[in-house]
Formats: structure tokens, C-alpha cells, sequence
């Protein structure tokens, strides 16, 4: 998290993207109290979206690349273009083979349900949110994702 510094921009000398979490006692290492302490101090919901959201685009591009190294570990080309959802579950099976994670697919009302459930939290969630952004992504528009605790479900269109 050393990207979230309190550092100041050198051409401006203004406060990063980060200044609404600058009081924060230790900005390398924020706890989830002291997020919450933000949410509660930053006067408007706007703004803690706005850092919350910030917040998650910081951490998906520092999981990303290993995102990329278990696909290419798991030979599984992320440019690859899957006709079916049966083949895209069959991927993440394969992936998921070696991660504490199951997966599960299940149809209904015209959609297919792309399932993942874990048990390592937000951090899993974002990385699993990567995992399907680069197998989905040469599926087309006709999905989205939705997370919970512990699970993130791709729901497509089919």
C-alpha cells in the first residue's frame, strides 16, 4: 500500500487522489476501523465512494498481475474467445483446482450463474472480480458481477 502514501504531488503541491483518508494516522497501512472512521468523518457519501472507489482500482491493478500469472500457469490464453458458458465454468474449475475456492453454475430465468465461493474476504473478492474480468472479457456486454461476503457471482445473459 505504499502507492497510498500521504505524499504530495510535486508539480502542484497539493494532496494525491488520497486526501480524503490524509488524516488517517498511518495511510501505508490502513486497518478497516480506520476506513470506517473516514466513511463516518468525510462529511458526505459522495466523497467516501469517490475514496472507496479509488481505493479498490489501487488494489485490482496490484492483483491483476497475478491474476495474468495463474491464467498463464493454468495455460489458459485470457485473449481466448469461450461460446459457452459450460467452457468458461470448465476454466474456472480447472483454475480454482488449486485455490481454496469452489465454483458452482447453475441456470435460471434465461441467465447462467458463474459462481465462486471462498474464504479470503474483500481481497479475495477483488481478486476474483480480476479472474473473471479476463476470462469474460472476449464474452461480450451480456454480463455483470455482484459480491458478497465471501462470494462473487457473474450473472450472464444467455
Amino acid at each position: 500500500m505504499q502507492n497510498l502514501s500521504k505524499k504530495q504531488e510535486s508539480n502542484k503541491g497539493t494532496l494525491t487522489e488520497f486526501d480524503g483518508i490524509i488524516h488517517l494516522s498511518d495511510a501505508d497501512q490502513i486497518t478497516i476501523d480506520e476506513l470506517e472512521g473516514a466513511a463516518k468523518s468525510a462529511g458526505s457519501v459522495r466523497e467516501w465512494q469517490k475514496t472507496k472507489d479509488l481505493l479498490e482500482q489501487k488494489a485490482t491493478s496490484a492483483i491483476e498481475p497475478y491474476v495474468l500469472a495463474i491464467l498463464e500457469e493454468n495455460k489458459v490464453d485470457p485473449d481466448s474467445q469461450y461460446q459457452n458458458i459450460g467452457q468458461i465454468n470448465s476454466v474456472l474449475q480447472k483454475i480454482l483446482s488449486s485455490l481454496p475456492a469452489q465454483t458452482t453454475c447453475y441456470f435460471r430465468a434465461g441467465k447462467a450463474y458463474l459462481r465462486i465461493s471462498h474464504e479470503m474476504g474483500d481481497v479475495g473478492n477483488l481478486f476474483f472480480k480480476s479472474l473473471f474480468y479476463n476470462v469474460l472479457k472476449n464474452f461480450g456486454e451480456d454480463y455483470h458481477i455482484q459480491t458478497q461476503e465471501n462470494t462473487i457471482c457473474a450473472i450472464c445473459r444467455i
